[in-house]
C-alpha cells in the first residue's frame, strides 16, 4: 500500500495504532498530497517514526517534478543505513546526488531509476554513470538515460553486475557512440522499450538469456551469442513509423532467434511487417 494510506490504518482499531511503523516496504507518492510542503513534511515524520528495529525491505519513491535535495538526501541516506534491498525511485533531481549514495548500498539487489535533470531539455537525458558497481543486483530497470563510451564506438554499461538477472531499459540512448555492447554471462530477461534512431546497434553478449521483450519503433539491430539462444519472444512494434530501415531491421531479429520456443506477436507488429519489400 501507498505510505500515507498505510498510516491511515491507525484508525480502523486499537491494534493498528502503531502497526504502521513495522511495514517493511514504503512507498512514497508525492500525488498522494495536495502539496510538495504536506509530502516533505509527511516523509520526514515517517523516516523518524520508522521503527529502527525493522527492516526495510524496499522503498519506492515517486516525485514527477522538482524535490529538495535536503528532503531526498534524507531519504538516501536512510535507504543506505537499513541496508535496503530493493530500491525505487522517479524524480527530477541532481543524478550526482543519488549514484552517490545508490553506489554505496552494496545490499541491493533490485534498482529501478527514473532521474530527470532540473530544468532539462525535452529531449536531454541524464548520463548513467560508468563506475556504479553493485556487485548483488539481480533487477535493474533504467528510464530515460544515456549510456556513455570509453572514446570506442560502444558503451558497456552493465559489465560491472555480476550477479544481473533481469535488464529494462526503456526510452534510453548512447552518448558519443553507435552501439549498446550488454555483456553479461546471468542475464536471463531482457525487455527495452525504444523509439529512437539515436544509435545503430545492440551487441548482445548474454549466453544465459532466455526471454526477450520489445515494445516501441525496431530501429536497432541486434546481434551477438545471446540473441540466438533466446527463447522466449514478446514483441509489440509501433506501426505509427516513417517506412525505411525498422521493418527490414525486424526482419532480421527474426532470422538471428534460431531457437526460439515462444513467439508472441502484437497485430501492429504484423503490419509493420507488410511493409518488407517482397516479404
Amino acid at each position: 500500500m501507498n505510505a500515507k494510506h498505510v498510516v491511515q490504518t491507525c484508525i480502523l482499531s486499537k491494534r493498528y495504532e502503531h502497526l504502521w511503523k513495522h511495514i517493511p516496504t514504503l512507498i512514497l507518492q508525492a500525488s498522494t498530497f495536495p502539496t510538495l510542503k504536506q509530502f516533505s513534511k509527511f516523509v520526514f515524520k515517517i523516516l523518524i517514526l520508522h521503527d529502527t528495529s525493522t527492516a526495510l525491505l524496499a522503498l519506492d519513491l515517486h516525485r514527477p517534478g522538482s524535490i529538495e535535495a535536503y528532503l531526498l538526501q534524507k531519504i538516501l541516506k536512510y535507504v543506505c543505513s537499513h541496508n535496503t534491498l530493493e530500491l525505487g525511485i522517479s524524480v527530477c533531481a541532481d543524478s550526482a546526488l543519488i549514484f552517490s549514495y545508490v553506489s554505496s548500498c552494496q545490499f541491493l539487489t533490485s534498482l529501478k531509476l527514473s532521474v530527470y535533470p532540473k530544468g532539462r531539455y525535452d529531449n536531454e537525458k541524464t548520463v548513467f554513470p560508468k563506475s556504479l558497481n553493485l556487485s548483488v543486483l539481480t533487477n535493474l530497470v533504467l528510464m530515460s538515460f544515456a549510456f556513455s563510451s570509453d572514446g570506442n564506438d560502444y558503451a558497456e554499461p552493465f559489465s560491472a553486475f555480476g550477479r544481473l538477472n533481469s535488464l529494462v531499459i526503456r526510452e534510453c540512448t548512447v552518448k558519443d557512440a553507435r552501439i549498446l555492447n550488454i555483456l553479461s554471462e546471468t542475464l536471463v530477461n531482457f525487455a527495452m522499450h525504444n523509439k529512437s534512431s539515436a544509435f545503430a546497434k545492440i551487441e548482445l553478449s548474454a549466453p544465459s538469456l532466455c526471454t526477450f521483450t520489445f515494445t516501441g519503433i525496431p530501429y536497432q539491430k541486434i546481434c551477438g551469442s545471446g540473441f540466438s539462444s533466446v527463447k522466449r519472444v514478446n514483441i509489440t512494434a509501433d506501426p505509427h513509423l516513417h517506412w525505411g530501415d525498422p521493418p527490414t531491421v525486424l526482419l532480421s531479429w527474426l532470422q538471428g532467434l534460431v531457437n526460439v520456443n515462444s513467439l508472441t506477436f502484437s497485430s501492429t507488429t504484423l503490419q509493420v511487417h507488410w511493409h518488407v519489400p517482397r516479404l
